[in-house]
C-alpha cells in the first residue's frame, strides 16, 4: 500500500510540474491564503517563509488527514496543487519540519539552499549529502558535504589526511596529503585539477619511518596550506627530507599564485632531523606575521615514544618566526604539537594536542614557556598520572582546556555575514569528536566565558571562511563541508 501511494505521489509531482502549471514562488501565491499548524494565517509576502527550496525547485509542505497521505505530509511543487491542498484541509508546514526533510528524502526529493544549488551547476548531485537545521549554539546551520573521494584518499588509507583548504576569490583550493592540487569556485561549483609540481615533490621525499616496530611511512606528507595574500604566495609544510643524513624533518614550500599552475620549491626548514619519528606530531600550521611567518612545529612525540628530551635550543615543541629571508628564531616553546594557528591583530591563538585528555587553547606570547611535557591537563596514554595539572609559576596556562581529548585541530575567528551572532567568535574544529566548538571570549580577551558545539559528523581537518562568510571545512574521509546558516535560522 505504501509503495503504491509513493508511486503516485511521484506521478502527480511530475502532473503538476507540466507546461499548465504554475511553478510556486511568493509573486504566484499572491492570491492564496493559507494557514499553519498553529492557526497562523499566510497571505502575499509571508509566503516567503514558507516556500522552500529544492533539487525540484519551490515547494511548500502542507499537513494533511492521513486519508490523503499514509504519513500526514504533502509535498506540493504548484500553485494549482496548494490551492487543492488547503481546500482539503491542509495546513502549511515549515520547510524545515523534521517531518518535512524525511518526506522528501523518501520520495527521493533533495531540499537544499540556493547557494548550494548553485554549486549542482557542475557538480552531481549524488556527490552531496546535507544535514539540515543541525543546532548550533546561536545559529541552526546546514551542513552540505561533497565527496571528493576520487580525487582525494581518505584519512583511514594510510591515515594522511585527505587534504588542507584555503578560500581565495571565490575559490576553494584543496592541497592533498600526497600534493594533488583541486580547487572548486562556490559560486557554480566548476571543479578544476590544478597544475603543480608539488605532488611530485612529495614522492621525491622517499618516506620511511618506523616507530615502536610499527611503519609510519605512509603518515608523512603535508601538514598545512596557508595563503599568503600580502605577498601572493600559497606556502605548504610538509616532511622533507635531507638526503645527505638520511633523516625527515618539518619543512615550507612556497610558490607564487597562479590560477593554473602552482611551482613550488622548498624555502626553508627547521633544524631537527630525524630518521624514525610520528609525523601526525609535527605541527606545520603557519601564518603570516609582522612581515614573516608564525610556524607550529610539534615534538615529534620523541618524549613520548622514545624517551628523549626536548632541549630548549631544539626547533621541536616549540612555535618559530621565521623573518622575510627565512631566518627564524624561537617564538615560544613548551609546546606537546600545536594543531590550529590563528592571528588576528595583536592576539595569537593556538589549539594543541595534550597527550591522553588536555587539549589546549592558548593565547601565545613572545617568550613564553606553555609547559610540556611537565604540565598538561590529561594523562599517558597508559593512564599514568605523571603531569601536573596546574601549571607552574613559570609556565602559561590554557585560556581552555578539553578533557577528555576533541582531538582538537584547526581555528580561526569568525567574521563574516552569514553567522552575525558569531561575529569574534573562536572557532574550534576537531578529529575526534568530529565537532566544531564555538567559543566567547570575555571582553578583556583573557577567558572564555562560552563554548558552543555543533556535530559535524566527520574528522575536520581545517576550516576557513569564503568570501560570503560560510564556513568551509576539509572533512578527512574527502569531503569539503559547506556549512551556511539555515534560512529560517533566528534573525
Amino acid at each position: 500500500m505504501k509503495s503504491t501511494r509513493l508511486v503516485l505521489a511521484l506521478f502527480f509531482f511530475i502532473s503538476f510540474c507540466s507546461d499548465s502549471s504554475t511553478l510556486i514562488s511568493v509573486s504566484s501565491l499572491d492570491d492564496i491564503t493559507g494557514s499553519t499548524t498553529n492557526k497562523i494565517e499566510i497571505s502575499n509576502s509571508d509566503w516567503d517563509n514558507y516556500i522552500g527550496k529544492s533539487s525540484s525547485g519551490n515547494f511548500v509542505a502542507l499537513r494533511v488527514d492521513r486519508d490523503i497521505v499514509d504519513d500526514g505530509v504533502l509535498i506540493v511543487f504548484t500553485k494549482e496543487n496548494l490551492r487543492k491542498g488547503i481546500r482539503d484541509g491542509g495546513r502549511v508546514m515549515n520547510p524545515l519540519d523534521r517531518n518535512v526533510v524525511d518526506k522528501m528524502s523518501a520520495i527521493g526529493i533533495l531540499p537544499l539552499p540556493e547557494k548550494i544549488l548553485r554549486l549542482q551547476d557542475n557538480i552531481e548531485q549524488d556527490k552531496f549529502t546535507t544535514s539540515f537545521n543541525v543546532q548550533g549554539d546561536f545559529h541552526n546551520s546546514d551542513v552540505t558535504k561533497i565527496d571528493f573521494t576520487n580525487h582525494f584518499t581518505k584519512y583511514t588509507s594510510g591515515l594522511l589526511p585527505s587534504f588542507f583548504i584555503e578560500s581565495i576569490g571565490d575559490e576553494i583550493y584543496m592541497f592533498g596529503g600526497m600534493g594533488n592540487i583541486v580547487k572548486i569556485n562556490l559560486a557554480d561549483g566548476f571543479v578544476q585539477e590544478v597544475e603543480t609540481n608539488l605532488n611530485q615533490i612529495i614522492q621525491d621525499q622517499e618516506y620511511t619511518s618506523v616507530v615502536k616496530g610499527s611503519d609510519y611511512s605512509s603518515r608523512m606528507g603535508l601538514r598545512d596550506s596557508s595563503f599568503d595574500k600580502k605577498n601572493n604566495l600559497i606556502l605548504i609544510t610538509a616532511i622533507k627530507k635531507d638526503f645527505t643524513k638520511n633523516c625527515f624533518t618539518l619543512g615550507v614550500l612556497s610558490a607564487e599564485l597562479n590560477p593554473e599552475n602552482l611551482n613550488f620549491s622548498w624555502v626553508y626548514n627547521i633544524s631537527d632531523c630525524y630518521e624514525n619519528f610520528n609525523s601526525h606530531h609535527a605541527g606545520g600550521r603557519i601564518k603570516s606575521f609582522n612581515d614573516g611567518y608564525l610556524l607550529t612545529v610539534g615534538d615529534f612525540k620523541l618524549p613520548e615514544d622514545f624517551k628523549l628530551e626536548i632541549g630548549e635550543e631544539s626547533d621541536l615543541g616549540k612555535i618559530l618566526f621565521i623573518d622575510e629571508n627565512w631566518n627564524s628564531n624561537i617564538f615560544s616553546s613548551g609546546h606537546r604539537n600545536p594543531q590550529g594557528l590563528i592571528i588576528k591583530g595583536e592576539t595569537i591563538l593556538s589549539t594543541e594536542h595534550g597527550p591522553f585528555g588536555g587539549d589546549e587553547l592558548n593565547t601565545v606570547i613572545e617568550g613564553r614557556n606553555y609547559g610540556w611535557p611537565t604540565s598538561a591537563y590529561g594523562f599517558t596514554y597508559g593512564l599514568e598520572n605523571i603531569y601536573e595539572l596546574d601549571h607552574a609559576e613559570e609556565y602559561e596556562e590554557p585560556i581552555y582546556f578539553f578533557t577528555p581529548s576533541i582531538g582538537i585541530s584547526e581555528l580561526t575567528i569568525y567574521e563574516g555575514k552569514e553567522f552575525p551572532r558569531w561575529d569574534n567568535f573562536i572557532l574550534i574544529t576537531s578529529l575526534k569528536d568530529m565537532t566544531m566548538y564555538t567559543l566567547k571570549l570575555d571582553a578583556e580577551g583573557k577567558s572564555i566565558i562560552h563554548v558552543g558545539e555543533m556535530y559535524i559528523g566527520e574528522r575536520i581537518r581545517d576550516i576557513t571562511i569564503a568570501n560570503d562568510g560560510r564556513l568551509v571545512l576539509a572533512g578527512d574521509l574527502g569531503s569539503l563541508i559547506i556549512v551556511n546558516r539555515t534560512d529560517k535560522d533566528i534573525p
